[in-house]
């Protein structure tokens, strides 16, 4: 395990104090001399409702009716309770429940009864003021919980008694003011821009509050230059940030245009980059590359998302910041990791998988990465991480990037960050016969005294993707004391079958597609085995899948040759030898 330098303790140090600080002055204020009251008023003064891009699913509240709630993977009994009087199966289970997202599934069902049992609940929870203390009253879980109450208004007060009315609004002008109050106690990074997000979303759709709209909005702006890269991507490298943001953010930016007002500039100038960002990470079957904590990506919200951008894609190749790499040929499209870890308190969900690669062939999956477990899985969380569950290099049987073991840390970002490899280099060149990609990094330099290369060429047709692994010294020259194994991993789709087959001697693996197509895999240098592996990244939890791994070891320097080439496409067209003679 790797330990933080001086600066980033002093760093450390500095937040916990401001966090203290934070938390002493909002007990105070919140103490409830100095709540903002008037709940018709409140309700009253909503000028337009933010619309819900996130997907919906009716079949939840035939759910509820059975006895059964479900949130973040966990299944609870209700035995005939409100879900805010059983025990929470775990943390992240209690802070859906509590940002109340939930609501839109049983708006979506149309329900009357369904609307009742939603409008008792949220009562019985501001009744019972659940708001107060624990992972309830944090400011992330308050934020997604007015962004529910303000989208779902209509829902929940149609029909209502005039005493209901009331408690609805006095319950979301207490949840307004004390975020007002304690947003800065949001953990850095997404749940910051979360609840800047939601009281920006707040004070711009009720009348009368233009004074605090202005100094909300100038704190978001702050905090997306912060936070959104030049290229659209966000600062912790994680895509699916970019995805929930842009959730909230579009309707958001509706809600503007609906009532003629202007966003901030850096507000407005993010969204279309972010879009873009997303396009460059899109792989063929429209989900997103699993990279640095991405798991399982919703088809339909990626397809809401898409209708957003008609951009074309930039023609940067690597995204100059994020650094990521796009190779796109024919039908394939290959994404590549091709930059070092994010800031040490913002790689939290971050994965050693510098210079790893997924592939798509035509809508259908090829090469991918393990990808970050479902929230009911974190078990498996520190093995998605490890370099081990990305289609890349590994040497010594270690991650090339070390995680940090620092108490106060961990307690800062909920997860254990990673730092390393510090130096990583990439290009990316496109000629008439494809593309080529080269990169590096020193990851395992400092341990193990090796440098990875890797070099790889998509041809022009997008039929053959051809690879060169170079392990050496740093320089080139010298041996190592004792050879490093390394084993090169190329994890494949849950849906394909690899096979081991021989062509005139040579061994190769024959990796079978669901779509029919078949793709020859081959090596030179390294011995080649198909070894069990798992995808995380799936609706269903974990899912059993197999990997091709290239193993040997390394004195000083290695190089292994591999390729992938398209050997039967079913989707292609039949030669007409008549007008074609040739």
């Amino acid at each position: 395990m790797a330990k933080i330098g001086l600066s980033e303790r002093a760093r450390v140090a500095a937040v916990r104090t401001r966090g203290l600080r934070r938390m002493a002055a909002s007990r105070i204020l919140n103490s409830g001399l100095l709540q903002w009251r008037g709940g018709t008023d409140v309700l009253r003064a909503l000028e337009i409702v933010p619309p819900v891009l996130r997907s919906r699913d009716p079949s939840f509240w035939a759910e509820c009716e059975s006895g059964y709630f479900g949130l973040a993977g966990h299944v609870a009994h209700l035995n005939s309770r409100s879900p805010f009087d059983i025990v929470a199966p775990g943390p992240l289970f209690e802070r859906e429940l509590h940002g109340f997202a939930w609501l839109r599934h049983l708006e979506a069902t149309g329900d009357v009864a369904a609307q009742k049992v939603a409008r008792d609940w949220v009562l019985h929870w501001m009744r019972s003021r659940r708001d107060r203390v624990g992972i309830s009253a944090e400011p992330a879980v308050r934020a997604r919980r007015i962004l529910s109450l303000l989208a779902h208004a209509p829902f929940l007060l149609d029909g209502a008694e005039p005493g209901d009315f009331d408690a609805l609004g006095r319950g979301l002008s207490r949840e307004i003011s004390s975020l007002t109050r304690s947003w800065r106690e949001a953990i850095e990074g997404r749940q910051r821009l979360l609840a800047l997000t939601a009281l920006a979303a707040a004070n711009l759709v009720m009348s009368g509050r233009q004074r605090q709209l202005d100094g909300t909005l100038r704190a978001l702006g702050l905090e997306i230059d912060r936070q959104i890269l030049g290229d659209g991507g966000h600062v912790s490298r994680n895509p699916a940030v970019i995805m929930g943001l842009l959730l909230d953010w579009l309707p958001l930016k509706s809600c503007f245009d609906a009532l003629n007002r202007q966003p901030p500039e850096a507000f407005l100038a993010a969204i279309p980059r972010m879009l873009t960002m997303l396009r460059v990470l899109k792989l063929g079957d429209g989900a997103i590359a699993r990279f640095n904590g991405i798991g399982v990506s919703d088809s339909a919200e990626l397809a809401t998302l898409a209708a957003y951008d008609d951009r074309p894609l930039p023609d940067w190749g690597i995204a100059p910041i994020s650094r990521y790499a796009r190779l796109e040929a024919g039908s394939s499209i290959v994404v590549v990791d091709a930059g070092p870890p994010p800031p040490l308190m913002m790689s939290g969900d971050a994965h050693a998988g510098c210079l790893s690669f997924e592939m798509s062939a035509r809508h259908k999956l090829l090469f991918v990465n393990t990808g970050a477990p479902a929230a009911a899985n974190g078990d498996w969380r520190a093995i998605a991480r490890a370099t081990a569950s990305h289609s890349t290099a590994c040497l010594g049987e270690q991650s090339s990037a070390r995680l940090v073991r620092h108490s106060g840390l961990e307690r800062l970002l909920g997860a254990v960050p990673l730092q390393d490899p510090a130096n990583v280099t990439a290009g990316l060149t496109a000629g008439d016969d494809g593309f080529i990609f080269e990169g590096s990094h020193d990851g395992y330099l400092a341990r193990l005294g090796l440098i990875h290369h890797r070099h790889l060429r998509l041809n022009a047709q997008g039929t053959i993707l051809a690879g060169i692994e170079r392990l050496e010294t740093k320089g080139g020259q010298g041996r190592l004391k004792r050879d490093v194994p390394f084993a090169v991993h190329f994890h494949l789709h849950p849906d394909t079958l690899a096979t081991r087959t021989s062509r005139s001697g040579i061994e190769a693996i024959t990796i079978a597609l669901s779509d029919g197509q078949e793709w020859r895999f081959e090596a030179a240098g390294a011995a080649l085995g198909i070894d069990e592996s798992c995808s995380f990244a799936g609706h269903a939890g974990p899912r059993p899948a197999v990997q091709i791994v290239a193993r040997g070891a390394c004195a000083g320097v290695t190089e292994i040759r591999w390729s992938a080439t398209l050997t039967h496409d079913p989707f292609a067209r039949p030669v007409d030898f008549m007008r074609n003679p040739k």
